[in-house]
């Protein structure tokens, strides 16, 4: 029984991904990003992104989709609202490559704390100057198919 125990701690141990330092601050980037949104904080957003940065959104809301493009800058004016926003990232899948790294994050958004959207954002980001910032943030808004994308895939 003891052989067994190890056995199976040592196969959790050999799948179990551990982050490496990038990893976790690629995650921490995007989590100060949420929370400029949250906290409609215009300093901590111009600190985790290059300003002139691009936000592609894809809506799936009616039967046509639609997509539009703006850069950072341009957000920073609409980011204080009367609205109370929050993104919940469900996970982080990071893939980085020298200097450059990509964040797959299935997300779900609150509007004055009710659920008003789903989706995955797909950040880009470039290590400079010793920090991660995000260069590119792309995402859809999807009211349906929400729970699959909770599920860990």
């Amino acid at each position: 029984m003891r052989k067994i125990i190890i056995i199976v701690l040592l196969g959790i141990s050999l799948t179990t991904h551990s982050q490496t330092p990038d990893e976790k601050a690629i995650k921490e980037t995007i989590d100060s990003f949420f929370l400029s949104l949250e906290k409609q904080d215009t300093t901590l957003l111009k600190n985790v992104v290059f300003i002139d940065g691009q936000l592609w959104r894809v809506s799936n809301i009616s039967n046509s989709r639609k997509f539009d493009m703006r850069d950072f800058r341009a957000d920073i004016n609409k980011l204080i609202s009367k609205n109370k926003v929050k993104e919940i990232p469900h996970r982080y899948e990071i893939k980085i490559h020298n200097g450059i790294a990509m964040a797959w994050v299935p997300y779900e958004f609150l509007v004055n704390e009710k659920f008003s959207h789903c989706g995955v954002d797909v950040f880009t980001l470039i290590h400079a100057s010793g920090v991660w910032k995000i260069v590119n943030a792309s995402y859809t808004i999807d009211t349906t198919g929400c729970e699959e994308l909770k599920k860990n895939k």
